[in-house]
């Protein structure tokens, strides 16, 4: 009975004991599932337990967080107030608010009490009055707060807050009443902000203080005497500053460590500062350094005086020193260095005179163990001028002009030597066999033809890496195989070795030139080597036959292409110019300008250049007084408004070339024509008398001036001369000539010649019925020949 009881009770314990678990999970999850609000991410079982809405958009402040939250993070949201309910979170110890646009924190904070780091950075604070509740942070110690408008600190009062951070904040001024509430405050940053009065700022605690990017212009001797604990201070970037005069300085007893770069300073002014123990006077404008211009900081350890512009150190510029062990001059102008000028600095670790204008190795005498000469001018030195630094150990002459090293160099501390990117041609057996505490050569990027042999490296048995890259090696396969194998113990990586000469295996490297066999190679077997050489020969000459030949028909077919889009853009020209042509005819036609001379104006015959220009009549100008306008049929004559609803054929105007026969030809018969003119004037007067102009007169004088204006010419261009003058053209035929009169005489046109000896009495004149005068036209003989004046006045 007990048997079965136990056995029962041992079936239905482990049932039991799952179930409980289960329910137990359940119920986790669900509150886990209960403390985590939608679209953020949370590790609830993790210590500290994280909830994470950060950049989500939210708006409001999320519900449903569990309140064992230690770790809140709503920054990047646009959150723009917090509510009361922030007080239950009493396990939280961080809370990110970054990035919102917050104006203000609840009144009461009383429940955080285990609160320790408050993000409000990037916010819409305007004044510290929206902070007043973080008295009641009773854990508080670190508070960022930059990134918002406010102008001043005044009023902000924390008991237990230790660093604060308003940098890029808009705030003026530092004075006494800035931070005089924040008793426990050790750390505060007003970097980048329009910061230019340091009026006596009061804290007990303040250590550390950044006050760069500011406009800061003075600071008094006594701008900090009411910080007398602060340690660091940090004044970079402040292009006006100065706080050392002739006269006095800025004056501090604890102050350990300073850094006043890129400040323009044209002077150290650090003889107010004792218990000085690091300076950093990087990029400003100091020209000189005075003997013991550090006399008074005996406390010194680390000076940067990089990129200023002095040329020389004098003997005592840095003398009292004894504790200096870091010592920057890079990036100046440096030309001359005493030889005794680190003489007193006996705790000297590093010394950096690279990228200067050395032309010279400086022999001075040194306690040093690093020295840096690179990037200077050096193009030679002694072999002993390493006997006066007992203690170097590293040597960089990296991107000078060596171009030899001197013989029997001698230093039994130096363990690392760099030459790299110098001008070294050779190595002998008795360059480094006085340095038997080398342990590390770099000589690549010179001019080493030759490989090293073992025996060159014999002085040095703690030599454990050369780097012999970037040299233009001459391979003799028989001579670097002993190189090669040496090299390999000592690290060497055999890619780097690449041979320049011969021509034949420039670009290969070691390995490959003297085809290597098991870590050594045989230089009596080259049969693979030359198979390979070959099939690569066969490569590149099928490769640049092929690249050669596709070169060739790009070429073709570029010169193809271009030569169409020639054609295309001569097509395209060819047909704007006919267009513009086409526009200038039309526009000619429509526009009909007046004549510059009337032809009743005249008194003297016309010259030629005045004749060019005159309108071409439809009849002589005799014909006018004896045509009646008034019965003459509109049909015949052609009116104007018949001219213009003709439809007319462009026809391109005929080249005409003159000679100065036809020239003097038609000056004659111009004077014969003005002599007729005036002896029928002279008639037509005789015969009126004084009476008044008859109306067929007016109406013959309307007529003819519209037939002026209708028969204007078209002015001649250039082109038309010059192809005129290049043609001449053919004469014409008698038929052709008969045919152009009959022509002529049908469309009641006719020329100046023609016309005038008609109404000069020459030719023969029909009258018909309807009073219309009709002119009959003489055919012209074959000789040319035409009456005289006194034969057409018989």
């Amino acid at each position: 009975m007990v048997r079965h009881q136990r056995f029962a009770n041992g079936s239905r314990s482990p049932s039991v004991a799952w179930c409980v678990l289960i329910l137990c999970l359940a119920s986790f999850q669900l509150e886990v599932h209960a403390g985590c609000p939608e679209r953020c991410l949370c590790s609830l079982d993790q210590v500290p337990s994280r909830v994470a809405c950060e950049k989500r958009g939210l708006r409001e402040f999320p519900d449903r967080i569990s309140d064992l939250v230690q770790y809140l993070d709503l920054s990047g949201n646009i959150l723009q107030e917090i509510p009361d309910t922030l007080t239950l979170f009493n396990k939280l110890q961080y809370l990110n608010l970054a990035r919102n646009r917050l104006t203000d924190l609840p009144d009461k904070l009383y429940g955080l009490d285990q609160l320790q780091k408050l993000d409000l950075s990037g916010n819409a604070f305007t004044s510290v009055s929206g902070l007043t509740s973080i008295s009641h942070l009773t854990s508080l110690k670190i508070l960022f707060f930059g990134g918002n408008p406010i102008s001043s600190l005044d009023g902000l009062m924390s008991q237990s807050l230790q660093v604060l951070d308003c940098s890029h904040c808009g705030i003026k001024a530092f004075a006494n009443t800035t931070v005089s509430k924040l008793t426990q405050l050790r750390t505060l940053s007003l970097m980048g902000n329009p910061l230019r009065i340091v009026d006596k700022p009061v804290s007990e605690s303040l250590r550390w203080l950044d006050m760069s990017d500011c406009q800061i212009n003075y600071l008094y001797p006594d701008s900090l005497l009411y910080l007398p604990n602060l340690e660091e201070l940090r004044l970079s970037n402040n292009p006006m500053l100065v706080f050392s005069t002739r006269f006095n300085t800025l004056t501090h007893n604890k102050l350990k460590r300073l850094d006043a770069s890129r400040c323009n300073l044209d002077r150290p002014g650090l003889h107010g500062f004792p218990q000085l123990i690091i300076a950093k006077l990087n990029r400003n404008l100091i020209r000189f350094l005075p003997d013991q211009i550090f006399a008074k900081n005996t406390e010194l350890r680390q000076i940067s005086l990089a990129a200023n512009v002095f040329d020389q150190v004098n003997k005592s510029a840095f003398a009292g020193l004894v504790k200096l062990e870091i010592l920057d001059l890079s990036l100046n102008s440096l030309h001359n260095i005493h030889w005794a000028a680190f003489r007193e600095n006996m705790n000297l670790r590093l010394l950096n005179l690279s990228h200067n204008s050395l032309l010279q190795f400086p022999n001075f005498t040194s306690s040093t163990t690093f020295l840096d000469l690179s990037g200077n001018l050096l193009d030679d030195f002694t072999n002993d001028v390493l006997l006066t630094m007992p203690k170097l150990k590293t040597l960089y002459l990296s991107n000078n002009r060596v171009d030899q090293i001197p013989d029997n160099l001698e230093s039994h501390s130096l363990t690392t030597l760099s030459l790299r990117q110098n001008r070294v041609i050779q190595l002998t057996n008795q360059t480094f066999h006085l340095l038997p505490a080398l342990e590390r050569i770099d000589l690549s990027g010179n001019l080493l033809t030759v490989a090293p042999l073992p025996s060159v490296f014999e002085g040095n048995p703690s030599l454990q890496r050369i780097l012999l890259n970037e040299n233009p090696w001459r391979c003799d396969c028989e001579l670097i195989y002993e190189s090669y194998e040496f090299l390999l113990k000592l690290k060497a990586n055999p890619l780097d070795l690449v041979c320049e000469s011969p021509g034949n295996v420039s670009g290969f490297s070691w390995k490959m030139a003297c085809n290597e066999k098991d870590v050594a190679f045989d230089p009596k077997d080259k049969t693979w080597g030359m198979i390979l050489i070959s099939l690569l020969t066969m490569v590149i000459v099928f490769g640049s036959v092929v690249s050669l030949r596709h070169a060739m028909k790009m070429k073709r077919q570029a010169h193809l292409e271009r030569q169409e889009l020639e054609r295309a853009e001569a097509r395209e020209r060819l047909r704007l110019l006919q267009r513009r042509n086409r526009h200038e005819e039309e526009q000619l036609i429509e526009q009909s300008s007046e004549p510059r001379i009337n032809p009743l104006e005249l008194i003297c015959p016309p010259s030629y250049e005045e004749a060019v220009h005159m309108p071409r009549l439809a009849h002589s100008m005799d014909a006018l007084d004896s045509i009646s306008m008034e019965s003459v049929p509109t049909h015949i004559l052609g009116s104007v408004d018949n001219l213009r609803s003709k439809k007319r054929r462009s026809r391109r105007p005929r080249k005409r070339a003159i000679s100065d026969e036809n020239l003097a030809r038609r000056e004659e018969r111009r004077e014969i024509r003005r002599r007729r003119i005036s002896l029928e004037r002279n008639r037509s007067t005789n015969d009126l008398g004084d009476s008044a102009q008859s109306p067929l007169d007016s109406t013959n004088e309307l007529a003819s001036s519209r037939s002026l204006q209708q028969r204007r010419p078209r002015p001649r261009s250039n082109s038309d001369d010059d192809a005129g003058s290049r043609t001449r053209p053919r004469p014409l035929t008698p038929a052709v000539r008969h045919k152009k009169r009959r022509s002529n005489a049908r469309n009641g046109h006719s020329s100046d010649d023609e016309d005038s000896d008609v109404h000069a009495g020459i030719l023969p004149a029909k009258i018909t019925t309807n009073g219309i005068v009709i002119q009959t036209l003489t055919k012209e003989p074959r000789s040319g020949y035409r009456p005289t004046d006194q034969e057409s006045d018989f």
